[in-house]
């Protein structure tokens, strides 16, 4: 399905959350701005965001922005990070149990959506 379409204010699932878990997710659409635009909408004042994955980025985004412009977005949309921590996880399959294995350099991060900054 389409997670924009689907939790976008009017859509068929939105509603508000004390908390929102993504797994490696934020890389995978084409408009970074507008998914972002529609998480930050989910989440009540005080929600809790945890992210886990790498920045993969389809060839077809828009933008491919590195996790510290990530960051700087979300900080700007009054969110505090509690935990950054980078972290080395294999794919499928731990190393050593077969001879070829997919590995990620992902961010596990815990923000807490505060008050808008005012401008």
């Amino acid at each position: 399905g389409d997670f924009v379409k689907t939790y976008e204010v009017g859509g068929p699932g939105f509603r508000r959350f004390d908390a929102l878990v993504t797994c490696f997710f934020i890389d995978t659409p084409k408009d970074v701005e507008e998914l972002f635009r529609v998480m930050d909408g989910l989440l009540e004042e005080g929600g809790v965001w945890v992210n886990l994955g790498p920045l993969n980025w389809r060839k077809e985004a828009r933008m491919k922005l590195a996790w510290e412009e990530i960051v700087s977005i979300w900080q700007q949309k009054g969110f505090e990070f509690l935990s950054q921590k980078r972290i080395e996880c294999d794919y499928h399959i731990p190393r050593g149990e077969k001879m070829y294995t997919e590995s990620y350099n992902v961010v596990l991060s815990v923000a807490v959506k505060r008050s808008k900054p005012k401008n």
